[in-house]
């Protein structure tokens, strides 16, 4: 059995519903999401695998065993006595999302004060992947720990997907994040970047830029999202533009680019050609925006997207 490790964060989401005022109650976080939608589409011979950390109350617990039901492996993570998970508010408009957050206290920030309980699953992951966010929560020394773990986790039959998504208020400072991003970058094997993020972090003025910058930094893959424009996938010997269908009606864009990771890695399991996977990919991301909150039951999605 083959394994797709994600390493992150997963909170408590409050969602729009089609009742004005009625909020839903959910749980998500980027990587988390990725992972759910990887689980969808994976081979059977791969399972998935989530690092968290998580507290020890109620909560907690029920996140634990939501994973359990969506084939999510959450065994030997982080748990705290004092701590609990994070809560995130979308509030919409027109389609797009933005967020509210209540993290201090998150579990998930000291989840590297035990780096042992990662060590090994790390050495058995086919498929590591984090983000930005992964990287953002924890302090210095943790940050440090986990980039060195996962460097020195790396063989040849190991592939490592790193999806930016920047969130500055997350981070110490600017500096910092630049710097932390591109070490992550550089031990990378795919990058996943959304230009809107990397024009804000870095001031890039088009995917070209993003993808020569980390290229450049020593990653092996970059795939820059671009919205309902065309995604421009790219190594050091060739490149690709490739435009998605167009979405008629956006009811929330929360986690399309996470569902677009999930899907990606999923048909590249599959045996998918890269080109192949990033066109099966922006089909998943399309039909996610078109339903609220960032978890979409099966049933909505075709049933060989990835096979």
């Amino acid at each position: 059995m083959k394994t797709c490790l994600g390493i992150g964060e997963v909170m408590v989401e409050l969602a729009a519903t089609k009742t004005p005022d009625i909020l839903q109650r959910g749980f998500a976080g980027d990587v988390f999401n990725s992972l759910y939608y990887a689980q969808l589409f994976l081979p059977d011979d791969w399972k998935v695998s989530f690092h968290p950390g998580l507290g020890l109350d109620q909560i907690s617990d029920e996140i634990i065993a939501f994973m359990g039901r969506q084939n999510i492996s959450c065994e030997t993570i982080p748990r705290s006595k004092n701590r609990t998970v994070g809560l995130y508010m979308i509030q919409l408009s027109e389609g797009e999302r933005s967020f509210s957050y209540w993290r201090d206290q998150s579990a998930a920030r000291v989840m590297m004060d035990a780096p042992d309980m990662l060590a090994e699953k790390l050495a058995k992951a086919e498929y590591i992947y984090l983000s930005g966010i992964s990287l953002a929560i924890l302090p210095p020394q943790g940050r440090k720990t986990l980039l060195q773990m996962i460097t020195a986790a790396k063989t040849s039959d190991k592939t490592v997907f790193f999806d930016s998504n920047i969130r500055p208020k997350l981070w110490e400072n600017a500096d910092i994040m630049r710097a932390s991003i591109a070490e992550a970058g550089s031990i990378a094997d795919i990058v996943l970047p959304s230009l809107d993020d990397e024009t804000v972090a870095f001031g890039d003025k088009s995917a070209a830029d993003v993808v020569a910058r980390y290229l450049s930094w020593g990653a092996g893959h970059v795939i820059v999202k671009n919205g309902a424009a065309p995604t421009l996938s790219a190594d050091a010997s060739q490149q690709h533009l490739l435009s998605p269908e167009p979405v008629e009606h956006i009811i929330d864009s929360t986690a399309a680019g996470d569902a677009f990771n999930g899907a990606l890695m999923a048909c590249l399991a599959a045996g998918k050609p890269m080109n192949e996977a990033i066109r099966n990919a922006q089909i998943c991301s399309a039909i996610v925006v078109t339903q609220n909150g960032a978890l979409i039951p099966q049933d909505y999605f075709p049933e060989k997207l990835c096979s």
